[in-house]
């Protein structure tokens, strides 16, 4: 009698032992990837995967369009405007599609996804973006070029459960220029990501360019709502800096009489007027160092600037900026008439630039187009050396 009563109290204890761990917190690996955490009377606890996920990858990994990728390899940068000639909206990049399949159990009882694509393999550094549950497909928009991508997929379903599944990666393509869609804007990129001639790169996320955010001589907004989330979430802009004519620089009223930029707070804006009609000449070529005193200070980066359509007065400062941190010549042309796909009223070609300040570079001493680039900007439009170091030093990633 005692052996059973002895032996029934053992028992007693290991049904207490099993109910004391079914209450601890518990992860298991599913083959639909990672768990999702439930709580239940106060208690968290881990719930297998209800469903699998497996992504696909990618049918293509450029950001460019069919048109913009022809043009991109042809030998003469002149050609441009064979596939554009700057009357149309043609500027916008591609976005990489991303999909997914779920197993068919989940058939109507999905209510959302949830995207996270990040450059880090754990994406600790992920964007989020919320796609309905009758989709399997998610364009991801404004990738950056050469750059390895992480991502994965959590499904929601309509009791509450989430279902994730494993992280995968995907490359974008290498080919500049790195062009960008935000909506409301045309002729829009990146000045990174182009590969300089001693082997490093200009950094991608720090300078943009293109067309401008509100009318002309008026203060209409031009860009859109979605289009300011764009530049300040996705790109993080900290400044704009309008090279349209200022009044208050004794020019014309082309910026509306602008003192402070449309894409709201936490937004800095420098009006660096240039004349329109003159944007080679002497007196916007002067407002240069200023506009180089602005980029040497990394503490205004991510930066945004533009003229009225993106392309002279804009396309003067990206040629500056590009040559003097060591890009290409070739890739220099490439970059000013790829603005024939964006909207600006008529095509450019070579001979708007080769024979003014092109011309004027070359004719400067240096053994290289950088060289020579920086003792234009030295010596010709009085820009301090420091000022020129800075910027290279803040855009050029060095050769690995």
């Amino acid at each position: 009698m005692k052996r059973f009563v002895r032996f029934s109290f053992l028992i007693l204890v290991l049904i207490l032992a099993v109910a004391a761990l079914a209450s601890c917190v518990k992860t298991e690996e599913t083959p639909g990837g990672t768990t999702a955490a439930v709580t239940t009377d106060a208690v968290t606890t881990e719930k297998p995967a209800k469903y699998t996920i497996r992504l696909s990858v990618p049918a293509s990994t450029s950001i460019h369009t069919a048109s913009q990728a022809k043009y991109l390899t042809e030998r003469d940068p002149d050609k441009a405007s064979t596939y554009a000639k700057g009357v149309e909206e043609l500027s916008r990049p591609e976005p990489i599609r991303l999909s997914w399949r779920i197993s068919e159990s989940a058939s109507g009882r999905i209510s959302s996804y949830v995207v996270r694509i990040g450059t880090k393999a754990d994406l600790s550094d992920a964007r989020e973006a919320t796609v309905s549950g009758n989709k399997t497909v998610y364009e991801f928009y404004n990738p950056m070029i050469g750059t390895t991508y992480y991502w994965n997929v959590t499904a929601l379903d309509d009791e509450g459960d989430a279902s994730a599944s494993k992280i995968a990666s995907f490359e974008t393509e290498e080919q500049g220029p790195r062009n960008l869609y935000v909506d409301g804007i045309t002729n829009v990129r990146d000045l990174g990501g182009w590969k300089t001639v001693d082997g490093g790169r200009i950094r991608q996320g720090l300078l943009f360019r293109g067309g401008q955010l509100t009318i002309n001589y008026g203060t209409d907004v031009v860009i859109s709502r979605e289009g300011i989330r764009t530049m300040k979430e996705d790109l993080g802009i900290k400044g704009e800096i309008d090279l349209r004519e200022s009044k208050a620089a004794g020019d014309g009223n082309e910026n509306g009489g602008l003192t402070a930029t449309v894409l709201g707070e936490g937004v800095a804006y420098y009006s660096c007027s240039m004349l329109w009609n003159d944007s080679l000449g002497e007196k916007s070529l002067s407002r240069i160092k200023d506009i180089f005193a602005i980029l040497a200070d990394e503490n205004n980066y991510p930066l945004y600037f533009h003229c009225r359509i993106g392309t002279d007065r804009t396309g003067l400062v990206a040629w500056l900026v590009n040559a003097l941190c060591g890009v290409s010549e070739n890739d220099l042309w490439r970059d000013y008439l790829f603005s024939n796909f964006g909207y600006i009223e008529s095509a450019r070609t070579k001979s708007k630039i080769e024979n003014r300040y092109v011309k004027d570079i070359k004719e400067m001493p240096g053994d290289t187009f950088a060289d020579k680039t920086y003792n234009y900007l030295k010596t010709t439009l009085q820009v301090p050396e420091a000022d020129l170091d800075a910027v290279i030093r803040i855009m050029k990633e060095p050769a690995k």
